[in-house]
């Protein structure tokens, strides 16, 4: 960590340059004696990707940032937020502590927070931004997360892990196995240290098998931003026996989706079907992911289309539907030559569900351009493959 980066005349070349074309600027060199141009490139490249993802970081003066591949792996600053909502106690350990930026928005909720990050130049480099940030209740260390819970001697109220998911080569990695580190091989060691663990692993990640894997899960948070399935969250407790809860978040900038459910409710739920009626229903993408089709038949008193056909239907428009939901202007059994005399050369938001063909396909075969306020619906109910033209309810 090379502190003169901090220097004000550095800080505002970085930020004077943080459009600037990368390639003039490695040609042109440095103007600092004591900052080379490839450090200024790192900070400028890593300081650019934080402006969407972690815009605290990205406005406050004098953060120190690590390589860009760092700020690729860190939680975004809304994931760490829905985070830091769901838990809370006196102390809580940041095994694999990264960037910080989980720890710094858990900081807000624990009274002390230990910061454990093995690389030790990125351990200085959270240490300093949280000072920057007045977040003077986080102690970060520079340990391997196993070792640390080998010697250190006091106990935890939660322990967060967030593995990493990338090999040696930097290739992404889903498998639980493949991740270090291994909860699986460590379980008994956190246990020593605590009864509560919050781990987050790839939202590709298949449910089902890792509740076989992990043992004592109590709850699976299912966390998408905007209707893109972000995080998986597992909340485990030592010793626990109970029934696996499964709870989605949806967030929006003007509201937040939940829908929580027990594994058995799914599996004894029964659904009903039927050809679309006055209004059509789109789980978001954690309900999706969650895999509750018939619960939401069941709960929410809705029709479903298709056993396969994850969109639902009903005479009355409900509330608090954790989706989209759309009034039906009209629907046709699909029939290519009469479809396309139907919405030949229309604009429209074209979406398929349990059908054949790929939106790039039927957009070009019916000469379809995105946008407006008309959805097309191509998918199947118990008979048919039909398309539902609709709005927005």
């Amino acid at each position: 960590m090379n502190k003169n980066i901090l220097n004000t005349d550095v800080q505002m070349f970085i930020n004077e340059n943080i459009n600037s074309n990368i390639h003039s600027l490695i040609l042109k060199g440095s103007v600092f004696k004591d900052v080379n141009i490839q450090e200024i490139i790192e900070q400028i490249e890593a300081k650019k990707k934080c402006k969407l993802k972690l815009q605290t970081w990205f406005k406050t003066s004098n953060i120190y940032f690590p390589n860009k591949l760092n700020i690729e792996q860190t939680s975004s600053e809304t994931t760490a937020i829905i985070k830091s909502n769901l838990i809370k106690g006196k102390s809580l350990l940041d095994l694999t502590g990264g960037f910080g930026v989980d720890s710094y928005y858990f900081s807000k909720k624990f009274r002390s927070i230990t910061h454990c990050e093995t690389i030790a130049k990125l351990a200085k480099i959270a240490a300093h931004n949280f000072m920057i940030l007045n977040a003077d209740n986080i102690t970060s260390v520079c340990y391997d997360g196993k070792d640390f819970l080998k010697n250190y001697k006091e106990r935890f109220d939660w322990i967060y892990i967030d593995p990493s998911r990338r090999d040696h080569k930097k290739n992404k990695k889903t498998l639980i196995e493949d991740c270090s580190p291994n909860i699986m091989l460590i379980e008994d060691l956190i246990y020593e240290k605590t009864n509560k663990v919050l781990i987050k692993m790839s939202p590709m990640l298949d449910i089902s098998k890792a509740i076989q894997l992990i043992k004592n899960v109590n709850t699976v948070y299912i966390v998408a931003v905007k209707n893109e399935v972000k995080e998986l969250l597992f909340h485990l407790e030592k010793d626990n026996n109970s029934e696996v809860n499964i709870t989605t978040i949806n967030y929006h900038l003007d509201k937040t989706e939940h829908f929580s459910f027990k594994i058995h409710q799914e599996k004894t739920a029964k659904a009903k079907f039927s050809t679309p009626k006055q209004f059509l229903y789109e789980p978001n993408a954690a309900v999706m992911k969650s895999g509750a089709f018939r619960l939401v038949s069941k709960y929410f008193k809705l029709y479903k289309l298709d056993i396969n056909t994850h969109l639902y239907t009903s005479e009355r428009k409900i509330k608090n539907f954790p989706g989209k939901i759309y009034e039906i202007i009209s629907t046709h059994n699909y029939h290519k030559k009469s479809i396309r005399q139907i919405i030949r050369g229309r604009k429209a938001n074209l979406k398929t569900r349990n059908f054949p063909e790929k939106n790039e396909v039927l957009k070009k075969l019916f000469k379809i351009s995105d946008g407006g306020e008309n959805y097309l619906f191509f998918t199947s109910n118990l008979k048919n493959k039909i398309v539902i033209d609709c709005q927005l309810a």
